[in-house]
């Protein structure tokens, strides 16, 4: 929405922000939960971790629908959020060890 080359093409639904986006912090902070719900919680809830991926995504695909953000500024969000995500999980299964593979299995 601040590309003046757009700004006749584009409807807008929000209010344009005065600033340029990338990476989308939507899109970090979204996929970085998902990303984290899924590696901890992947045994217990099994297939419903998924959905938050699904949820994720719709917020990304919010942020490009109402003209806030390129598909590339979704797209970097969304991997700097899920590499984030990762080593936060992976640190926290680590130390707190929620996930017990072994024993869930018998």
């Amino acid at each position: 929405c601040n590309n003046p080359d757009l700004i006749g093409q584009l409807k807008l639904l929000v209010a344009c922000p005065s600033g340029y986006g990338f990476t989308s912090n939507h899109a970090a902070n979204h996929f970085g939960m998902a990303t984290f719900i899924f590696f901890t919680f992947r045994y217990q809830f099994k297939k419903w971790t998924l959905l938050a991926f699904l949820w994720a995504g719709s917020i990304c695909y919010a942020q490009i629908y109402v003209g806030v953000h390129y598909p590339a500024d979704i797209i970097g969000g969304s991997l700097l959020g899920g590499i984030i995500g990762g080593i936060t999980a992976y640190q926290f299964n680590r130390y707190f060890g929620l996930i017990i593979p072994d024993k869930l299995e018998a």
